[in-house]
C-alpha cells in the first residue's frame, strides 16, 4: 500500500482588468500555445501544476485566472481570501487598465489578508504604449509592490515574474509555519 504524499500549496490569483492578458500570462507560463485572441474568462478557472521553489522543494502551484468585467469582480476577489500571492496585470497600451489598479488595491487591501503581490505591465512588445515604464514603476514603489514588464506573447519575463511572486509568497507562507527558506538571490530583469 503505497503512502500519499501531502504537498504544500500556494495559490496565486490574477487580477486585472479585461483584455490586459491574465489568461494569456497564465497560458504562456504552463506552457500553453500562445494564441493572438482568447475568450473572456467567466467567474475564475483554476489551473494547477507542480512548482519547484528556489530551495529544491516541490509544492502544488494553483492559478486562479479571474474575469476582468465588473459584473464578476466580486467573484474575482472572493479568490484572494484564500491566495497567498496575487499576481496584478494591466495592459501597457491601455491606460485606463493602468488607472483602475488603485481601484483593484482598495478592493485587495479590504480582504485583508497577508499575501505576496506583483505588478505586471502586460503587452511591452507593442508599439502604441499608453503607459510608460517609468510612470508604472512610480506607481508600484509608491504601493510598494515589485514590477515587472511583460509580454506574453514573447515570454518576456512571465516565469521571472511568478517565480518570484511564488517564492516570496512561499516565504511568508512558510515562516508563519515555522519553515525557514533560504535567502532569494535578485533576478536580473529582461526587457522588451
Amino acid at each position: 500500500m503505497s503512502q500519499k504524499v501531502k504537498r504544500e500549496v500556494i495559490r496565486i490569483t490574477i487580477l486585472g482588468d479585461q483584455a490586459v492578458g491574465k489568461t494569456t500570462l497564465r497560458n504562456v507560463y504552463l506552457n500553453i500555445d500562445f494564441e493572438e485572441n482568447t475568450l473572456s474568462t467567466v467567474g475564475s478557472n483554476k489551473s494547477e501544476t507542480k512548482y519547484k521553489l528556489e530551495d529544491g522543494k516541490e509544492i502544488k502551484l494553483f492559478l486562479y485566472d479571474t474575469a476582468g468585467q465588473e459584473r464578476f469582480r466580486s467573484i474575482a476577489l472572493k479568490s484572494v481570501k484564500n491566495s497567498q500571492g496575487v499576481m496584478l496585470v494591466f495592459d501597457v497600451t491601455n491606460k485606463k487598465s493602468f488607472d483602475s489598479l488603485v481601484k483593484w488595491l482598495e478592493d485587495i487591501k479590504e480582504e485583508d489578508n497577508n499575501f505576496s503581490m506583483i505588478l505586471f505591465g502586460n503587452k511591452c512588445d507593442l508599439p502604441n504604449r499608453e503607459v510608460s515604464e517609468e510612470e508604472a514603476e512610480n506607481f508600484a514603489k509608491k504601493n510598494n509592490i515589485p514590477y515587472m514588464e511583460t509580454s506574453a506573447k514573447l515570454k518576456t519575463n512571465t516565469d521571472e515574474g511568478i517565480s518570484i511572486l511564488v517564492n516570496d509568497a512561499y516565504k511568508k507562507y512558510g515562516e508563519a509555519n515555522g519553515v525557514s527558506l533560504k535567502k532569494k538571490e535578485k533576478t536580473k530583469k529582461k526587457f522588451c
